[in-house]
């Protein structure tokens, strides 16, 4: 008999132990019920937007995924120097996400790529030929120059939410009607209207027309109405384009008391022959967002457009 009980009650304590185990984090929440997921978060993790080249699986090594760390880390050296270049070290390294290293941020297609169509590939094209002569922006006036150099939006602030070589702060504030997510960069500040409807299509944006809902614990977040101007998006000189029928899906899951789920959906079959989905996550930081003292019409963009008039003379004089 007192075997028996021996045995039980092993059985019970390893029972017990394995469910403890087992139990799923609880986040915390705000007075109204809602998750918290208010504060500030990096999103700092290196892995590209795309698969690079060489490699076939999305779940890689941690010494493939150091491969990439290496190999992006040249690229971004070869196109920076000076203070720039020091500014580009701050970039950390390639993070593991639900436990795994990836090779691409994108998790479908399986082949970690976007699957651009035919227009896709011909605007690619066209901007490759103007990087290549412009460096992918004109001069004629300011309404060639690109938004984040004339203040108005900058590409990690965009949704889709993508890594930038520094400046990766976000800061979620939260109230019952609506999310605040602000970007350290051009102090970008999108507001994601809760239990809403879209604005009309006429009433497009640089940062487009957010409305979300709570799907269990997970705040959604669908965002439409981006304006035709600001089609090119860039991450680590990866490119991809957004339309006026561009829908961009986000879901924000407390994972936990350091770190945010973040999964994306891209769907617009102007530039897409399907749709494409990426997985990240972003990380608490104690730092805090700084005023970023940019507007448009700075003195930048008078400099650029007079350097470009006075080339333009001294063609004229030769």
């Amino acid at each position: 008999m007192k075997r028996r009980l021996a045995v039980g009650l092993f059985v019970s304590m390893a029972l017990g132990a394995s469910a403890f185990a087992a139990d799923p984090y609880r986040p915390a929440r705000l007075e109204d019920g809602q998750v918290d997921l208010q504060g500030v978060w990096s999103l700092s993790n290196l892995t590209p937007l795309e698969r690079l080249p060489g490699f076939d699986a999305l779940v890689v090594s941690r010494e493939q995924a150091g491969a990439i760390e290496e190999r992006i880390a040249g690229m971004r050296r070869g196109q920076a120097t000076g203070a720039a270049a020091e500014a580009f070290d701050e970039v950390q390294a390639v993070e593991s996400v639900d436990g795994e290293w990836h090779s691409s941020v994108i998790v479908e297609p399986n082949d970690g790529r976007i699957p651009g169509n035919a227009a896709f590939r011909e605007e690619a094209a066209r901007f490759r030929a103007r990087l290549a002569t412009t460096g992918g922006v004109g001069g004629d006036g300011p309404e060639e120059r690109p938004p984040t150099e004339r203040c108005l939006s900058s590409p990690a602030s965009t949704p889709p939410m993508l890594h930038v070589p520094t400046l990766n702060l976000h800061q979620i504030v939260q109230t019952r009607d609506a999310v605040l997510i602000q970007h350290e960069w051009n102090r970008d500040a999108r507001i994601v209207r809760m239990n809403g409807r879209h604005n009309p299509a006429a009433l497009a944006s640089w940062l487009g027309d957010s409305i979300g809902w709570w799907d269990g614990d997970t705040l959604v977040v669908e965002t439409r109405h981006f304006l035709a101007a600001s089609r090119l998006r860039s991450t680590a000189g990866i490119y991809f384009l957004v339309s006026p029928a561009t829908v961009v899906t986000e879901r924000f899951t407390r994972a936990a008391d350091d770190e945010l789920s973040y999964e994306f959906t891209v769907a617009d079959p102007t530039w897409y022959t399907t749709t494409w989905s990426g997985r990240n996550r972003l990380r608490r930081s104690r730092e805090l967002i700084f005023e970023f003292a940019c507007h448009e019409g700075n003195y930048a963009v008078r400099f650029v457009l007079q350097a470009f008039r006075a080339q333009e003379a001294l063609e004229r004089t030769q």
